[in-house]
């Protein structure tokens, strides 16, 4: 009976910390509109940059 507090502790603490960093996985990957527009364009230019190489 002496473990089970420590057995709680060590159990319920990796719950916890699993949870927490499952929501912060969760809530860095949301976008806004501006961050989106602005990967589109840094895409486009990339893209356009090594077309006008290749040609």
């Amino acid at each position: 009976m002496e473990t089970f507090p420590w057995l709680f502790a060590v159990l319920g603490g990796a719950v916890i910390l699993g949870l927490v960093i499952a929501y912060g996985a969760f809530r860095s990957t949301k976008a806004t509109p501006r961050q989106k527009d602005a990967a589109e364009r840094g895409a486009h230019e990339i893209y356009h940059k090594d077309e006008s190489k290749n040609g």
